[in-house]
């Protein structure tokens, strides 16, 4: 199957924010579960004595995970999704769907689903799994906005 350039760059995001907010949106759950039953949260009811509020302390909770995501994303995904996108742009313009994307980033997603996967299993308090949750789905979804911007940047035009 070929794909334009710009289309593998749009199919990137659209990947990258689809996951990312398929994750807050499990993180937000896994955070609020705590508070409206009996589930074992570690980090959480010290908050909760610290600000007077269970509701504030998921509050307080959910913004330390966004801001551990913002600069994941800023610092680690954009680096990610520059060496992608200068992958997609020196290919044949269009390109098969299967070089435009390296074996070792097939990989590594591979990985990245089979740990999340594991979360699952493994005996984690919810405000910890909600925590981790929250922060990479705000990566990704920070890191596709990288995506779009370079989509909709204005092209020079060749002389």
């Amino acid at each position: 199957m070929k794909i334009r350039h710009s289309s593998a760059i749009i199919l990137s995001g659209i990947t990258w924010m689809g996951i990312g907010m398929f994750l807050m949106i499990k993180g937000f759950t896994l955070i609020l579960v705590p508070m409206i039953s009996e589930s074992p949260a570690v980090f959480l009811p010290y908050l909760r004595q610290w600000v007077g509020d269970a509701q504030q302390a998921s509050f307080m909770w959910v913004c330390l995970a966004l801001l551990i995501g913002f600069f994941k994303g800023r610092m680690v995904l954009r680096k990610s999704a520059d060496r992608l996108m200068r992958r997609i742009l020196s290919r044949p313009n269009p390109s098969s769907l299967i070089s435009i994307y390296p074996r070792s980033y097939l990989i590594l997603l591979g990985v990245m689903m089979s740990l999340g996967m594991l979360l699952k299993w493994i005996p984690i308090p919810c405000d910890i799994k909600g925590l981790v949750d929250v922060a990479v789905g705000s990566a990704l979804v920070n890191g596709s906005a990288f995506y779009f911007r370079h989509f909709t940047m204005p092209r020079k035009e060749a002389k």
